[in-house]
């Protein structure tokens, strides 16, 4: 029996009884921090960690914020790829992008990588401008959000944006932007790119409007970042380290062309050429020169003329947006949004055209018409200008330096009298077809002398108001203006030169030819109706491929202001 007790194996037995029985006296590591963790007033490791998000919610006056800190930031672009997984976005969108700022001396260079996206600004402009209400900002947490269903593609809100925040998704036919991750908020979680970071380069913060208001008057947002009391912008960049006052973006030397929106414009030198045909008929009906014949004869040709080009100018928006079945949206926005006044104005004015195209039309029949013609042909010329007008304020209200007030003021109006001149004496031509009383002879004597003379007027004056911003490319800065001008001479060059091409050959050499023509022949015949005719279709043609051109340009070389972006 003792030799069984003392053998190897029950010896071996006792020790491992005996050191399970020790283990089990001894606490684990876990054990030990949870004990540490329990007996201390505060965090232990709160010098390593802080909140991504506020604790509670925005008090009045007060809204969620996105807080960037800029010494922490290493341009990874996990945000970007946390933004663009957990949204669910298409591939070639990006909510949050990632930019770059470089100066500083050769000594001391500087590179500073920029995190980027929707600012969720105390005025948004997106919001303003939106013609179908699609944007909220939540009275509670201040985050605008994009209604998705609400929205018609219109993209306007990509125009008045800024910070180029926005942007249409062909595919969906609609705009989207960033909306903070506000059903995570919701649910005390950080935003996806808060969140992913793995410096916690970006935080959410709570922060007062009236100091967000405040701060935007210094101007002192982010180096070369469009203005901040255009929308005040709420997202605040934050770094321990002055910046050089050399800091410039990576791609601040680019010149990019800009979308051209064909649709655009073709419904914008239709329409104008719509209201100036209209304009420049008005004045013709109550000149000196007119009379009965002129009454009876050509006014309803300008009149239909000018409804059917209006008409095709207005269906030609419709091809802009990317769900036109919910066009019938566009008045929500009328108390804010240009675009609906717009709209509207040219609705207006197309039922005025179509009232005052029947109204002359029967007019020969029913004498008693006539007053109500004259009426209504000044009152469509009247509601065609307000929504030229309105056209131009749409563009105004961006406030990009190329579509400044006089700029586009001045090129939409001019517009209206480039086209409208020689469309009412290719008119008047027209109407000699069907009236034998009508020469070209005679109204080129009553009034189409007068109308060449002041087209090659309009036409010079509106080529000098374009070639204008060439004089930027003299500046040392580089500002928008010139970033425009090397577009013009760069790579928009050909489109330019095409542009001062058709112009001047169909707005001064062609016009020169009409006119120097009656003082090379003599007798009744001097104005012969098949050249007339054929020089006046040419003056036509060629203007309207012109202000087409002018047109695209208007579109592709405004440099649109953004965030910093990278090479």
């Amino acid at each position: 029996m003792a030799a069984v007790a003392e053998s190897p194996t029950s010896r071996t037995n006792g020790f491992l009884v005996n050191a399970l029985l020790d283990e089990q006296q001894r606490t684990t590591v876990v054990e030990r921090f949870s004990q540490r963790h329990s007996t201390a007033t505060e965090p232990l490791l709160a010098g390593h960690y802080q909140d991504l998000i506020p604790l509670s919610k925005p008090k009045p006056g007060e809204q969620y914020a996105f807080e960037v800190d800029l010494d922490a930031c290493s341009g990874c672009k996990a945000c970007v790829v946390a933004c663009h997984n957990l949204n669910g976005l298409d591939e070639s969108e990006q909510w949050r992008k990632v930019g770059l700022l470089h100066g500083g001396s050769e000594q001391l260079p500087v590179l500073q990588h920029i995190t980027t996206a929707c600012h969720h600004c105390v005025d948004p402009a997106c919001l303003s401008g939106c013609p179908v209400m699609a944007y909220d900002k939540d009275p509670e947490t201040g985050i605008v959000r994009h209604l998705d269903d609400q929205c018609i593609g219109c993209q306007y809100c990509i125009f008045m944006c800024p910070y180029d925040v926005p942007h249409y998704n062909p595919g969906r036919g609609i705009v989207r932007k960033c909306d903070m991750c506000h059903d995570r908020l919701a649910v005390g979680e950080a935003p996806a790119c808060v969140q992913s970071c793995p410096n916690g380069a970006i935080r959410i913060r709570t922060v007062s409007t009236e100091s967000v208001i405040a701060e935007s008057e210094s101007n002192q947002f982010l180096p070369t970042a469009p203005e901040p009391g255009i929308t005040l912008p709420t997202t605040s960049y934050k770094s321990s380290k002055p910046l050089p006052r050399n800091l410039l973006p990576a791609d601040y030397y680019s010149a990019n062309r800009q979308h051209s929106h064909l649709a655009l414009v073709f419904m914008l030198v239709l329409t104008q050429l719509s209201v100036g045909a209209f304009i420049v008929g008005q004045v013709l009906v109550s000149g000196p020169w007119a009379d009965q014949l002129m009454l009876t004869a050509i006014r309803p040709a300008y009149a239909i003329a000018g409804l059917v080009v209006g008409l095709l100018g207005m269906n030609a928006a419709v091809f802009h947006l990317g769900r036109p079945l919910y066009a019938f949206r566009a008045l929500l926005g009328l108390r804010t949004s240009w675009l609906s006044r717009e709209i509207l104005a040219f609705g207006v004015f197309a039922a005025a055209a179509l009232a005052y195209a029947a109204a002359v039309w029967f007019a020969g029949d029913h004498p008693g018409l006539v007053p109500w013609a004259d009426r209504l042909g000044l009152a469509t010329a009247i509601t065609g200008a307000v929504g030229v007008l309105c056209s131009v304020m749409i563009y105004v209200k961006t406030q990009r330096p190329f579509w400044t007030g006089s700029r586009t003021g001045s090129k939409f109006l001019l517009t209206c009298l480039v086209l409208g001149l020689p469309i009412a004496l290719l008119v008047s031509l027209v109407a000699c077809v069907w009236n034998q009383q009508l020469t070209a002879h005679s109204i080129m004597q009553n009034y189409g002398q007068s109308l060449c003379k002041a087209l090659m007027i309009v036409v010079a004056m509106k080529l000098l108001f374009e070639t204008a911003v060439l004089a930027r490319l003299k500046q040392r800065q580089f500002t928008p203006l010139k970033r425009t001008a090397l577009l013009l001479t760069g790579e928009l060059s050909m489109t330019n030169m095409l542009r001062y091409f058709f112009g001047i050959m169909g707005g001064l050499l062609l016009p020169l030819v009409l006119l120097s023509h009656k003082a090379t022949t003599v007798g009744e015949g001097a104005y012969q109706p098949l050249f007339m005719g054929f020089i006046v279709i040419l003056i036509a043609g060629l203007l309207l491929i012109g202000e087409l051109l002018e047109r695209y340009l208007f579109f592709a070389a405004s440099v649109a202001p953004k965030m910093p972006g990278a090479p």
